[in-house]
């Protein structure tokens, strides 16, 4: 079982390392950065003496890298009670993999709205989305609801078959990009007519 190191600071604990070399103390800080843990290994006659003495530097402390770590055990019962166990597997947040991740996620958001056109229909946006994970290159007209794919070709409403017209004079690469998007979309409204079968479009090779 693992569990968060920052969740535990202040329990006494018995860390064991892979040279099976123990170490006691109290949790004192947990760096997530550089993975490291930080005990404070003050025994309780020092802790006397600091009281004794007001002083505050004479604490003693032991800094422990967690990818050396065997295993870790709290030992005071009021730890235990609150963990619910003695033996623990460290673990630790890495703060800059999950700077990365939400960027991540904000990049795909960003990338998802970008493919949305709320003011087309379900089904031209439906064709859309499936020219769009074969060409990435597939995006909606800036003043229009036409889809334009590759810069080159478009596509209008209502995003048939006889919609698709090539944008600038047709050479080879224009013309396979333009064989490769009618089977698309002719897929497309096949796909579209099984899942809805109610539907009162035509075969999808039509225009109007």
């Amino acid at each position: 079982m693992s569990v968060n190191l920052t969740h535990i600071l202040g329990w006494r604990v018995r860390i064991t390392n892979i040279l099976d070399t123990v170490t006691e103390g109290r949790i004192y800080s947990f760096n997530s950065s550089n993975n490291t843990i930080t005990l404070d290994t003050t025994t309780s006659t020092k802790k006397n003496k600091i009281k004794k003495s007001k002083e505050t530097n004479l604490h003693d402390f032991k800094i422990i890298k967690c990818l050396f770590i065997k295993h870790l055990e709290v030992i005071d019962d009021k730890s235990k009670k609150q963990s619910g166990f003695g033996n623990i597997k460290p673990s630790y947040i890495n703060i800059d993999r999950i700077d990365q991740l939400l960027k991540d996620q904000i990049a795909k958001a960003s990338i998802k709205e970008g493919l949305l056109n709320r003011g087309v229909t379900e089904e031209g946006q439906f064709i859309f989305n499936l020219i769009h994970k074969t060409i990435s290159d597939t995006k909606w007209g800036s003043k229009s609801n036409s889809i334009i794919i590759l810069g080159d070709i478009e596509i209008s409403s209502p995003y048939k078959v006889d919609n698709i017209k090539c944008l600038h004079e047709s050479d080879s690469n224009s013309k396979n990009s333009l064989n490769l998007i009618v089977k698309i979309v002719q897929n497309g409204w096949a796909k579209w007519r099984i899942n809805h079968p109610d539907s009162d479009n035509d075969d999808g090779r039509k225009g109007g």
